[in-house]
């Protein structure tokens, strides 16, 4: 069987989760469902990110110490992913003893190869993205996911000699060993590569919260460095951890350049085998603006799933682009769907089938093994997570069985006794709807359940209950 190891990013807990995280950890476990479904060994991490100056300053204003902040908040992603049906098998946390000691021992090995050196750095600096930005990274002087000004800023830190590694990452990206998906993200990182890479510093003076350098307690490690190891410490002392290295790491393309550059370089210099695979996708957009926390105009997953239910969300905000694009996301958009795709397709059939047959009292005979047309298998969609075409190959199929009830009238071939045609519509029918109910799992668990539950008893219920306006 094969080793499936998923990730998604850890997420930074200066604040509760919102769907853009959503977003990504879906998408994470709909890929680790279909894999363990189909009978593959397959392990899906996701965690949260709790080092750095922003932690610090958000516990400071809170009047608390930054452990007993973001152990505040943790509990508030754990319960947003388990309200989404989110099935994740660990759950790492940069706080967790195990990681920050692969850490330390991750930093030492770059010092014994030669790749760390002391210098002072001058630039610009971005307090909301940690991080030093070039004037290509700005818009119209600020930065364009936080629309502020960065700042001056110098210090003395440990550099990782990123420049070293330039043609060795260059080779292995474009000849596809590390494989970077959609192929414009590939494209762009290459692009980036062949300018020139700089060495980039892997520490921090003056900021307290976070993991010591190992043999300079006046310097901390840089928070992307620490978070970025996450995937490979958690390999080393989790329960029923997986081995490294990833099969894929599905992140948003706001952290492109750190997974498709600087990771697999960190790599490299430790001799470590790189991930075999990052997929980056797009933002959701509310008035054509990345959603954000910063921003002001995030959605929270927990207010959207007491209305609709997580099945509805985990559907609609896949179904509404594909999955490496941007797309404009809303409220309305899923309650569109919800009362459409799901309530007026797929529960209608349902619903109107399993009520036929017990009304007509037709008896179902019994399905051992059932496969879907190769035209309409959606594997390789789910594989190249093109989760978009998936649910439409679904959709289009329930459509065409609601068609062909239309065409086929049951109702009058009961009325005119013809009971031989009758049955063969509705076990069509219900066949389908036994193939439905497995495909559509990874997707919408509870619905999958729910499906099968109805078909083995006949007891046909809304699928999805008419909202209130």
């Amino acid at each position: 069987m094969a080793n499936k190891y998923i990730t998604t990013p850890i997420y930074y807990v200066n604040d509760i989760p919102h769907i853009g995280h959503a977003y990504t950890t879906i998408a994470a476990d709909v890929l680790n469902r279909y894999y363990k479904q189909r009978g593959d060994e397959s392990y899906f991490l996701t965690g949260t990110d709790e080092h750095g100056a922003k932690i610090a300053e958000a516990a400071k204003n809170s009047g608390q110490n930054p452990k007993d902040f973001v152990d505040g908040l943790v509990p508030h992603f754990k319960s947003a992913w388990k309200l989404l049906n989110v099935g994740y098998d660990g759950f790492i946390r940069t706080t967790d003893k195990g990681h920050e000691k692969v850490v330390l021992e991750f930093i030492e090995k770059l010092k014994e190869n030669g790749f760390i050196e002391k210098r002072k750095y001058e630039g610009n600096y971005c307090v909301g993205c940690e991080k030093f930005v070039t004037d290509d990274d700005l818009k119209d002087g600020k930065c364009p996911d936080h629309g502020k000004e960065p700042i001056k800023h110098s210090e003395e830190n440990y550099f990782f000699l990123l420049s070293k590694l330039e043609k060795k990452l260059l080779e292995i990206i474009e000849s596809d060993k590390y494989e970077i998906r959609p192929e414009s993200r590939k494209k762009e990182i290459v692009g980036k590569i062949k300018q020139g890479l700089d060495d980039v510093s892997i520490s921090r003076q003056a900021v307290d919260w976070g993991i010591k350098f190992p043999g300079d307690d006046t310097q901390t490690v840089y928070v992307w460095v620490d978070a970025l190891i996450n995937y490979y410490s958690a390999t080393t002392y989790m329960k029923d951890a997986p081995s490294w290295p990833a099969s894929l790491h599905i992140i948003g393309k706001d952290i492109l350049w750190f997974h498709a550059v600087i990771w697999p370089a960190m790599l490299l210099a430790i001799k470590k085998d790189l991930p075999k695979k990052l997929f980056a996708h797009g933002f959701f957009t509310i008035g054509g603006k990345k959603m954000s926390k910063t921003l002001g105009n995030a959605i929270d997953p927990s207010i959207l799933v007491k209305k609709f239910g997580a099945d509805a969300i985990r559907y609609a905000i896949l179904k509404e682009f594909p999955f490496g694009e941007d797309g404009d996301i809303s409220e309305e958009k899923i309650k569109e769907r919800y009362r459409n795709d799901l309530g007026n397709e797929v529960g209608n059939l349902v619903q109107r089938t399993l009520s036929m047959i017990v009304k007509y009292g037709v008896k179902i005979e019994k399905i051992e093994t059932l496969k879907c047309d190769s035209n309409n298998c959606i594997d390789k969609n789910i594989e190249s997570l093109e989760f978009d075409r998936a649910l439409e190959k679904l959709w289009s199929c329930a459509r065409k069985q609601n068609k062909f009830i239309d065409d086929k009238k049951p109702w009058e071939l009961a009325k005119a006794g013809d009971v031989e045609k009758l049955k063969s519509v509705l076990q069509s029918v219900y066949g389908f709807l036994v193939i439905f109910s497995d495909q559509v799992a990874p997707f919408m668990p509870t619905t999958s359940s729910t499906i099968k539950k109805q078909l083995k008893e006949l007891k046909p219920e809304p699928l999805f209950p008419r909202l209130e306006d």
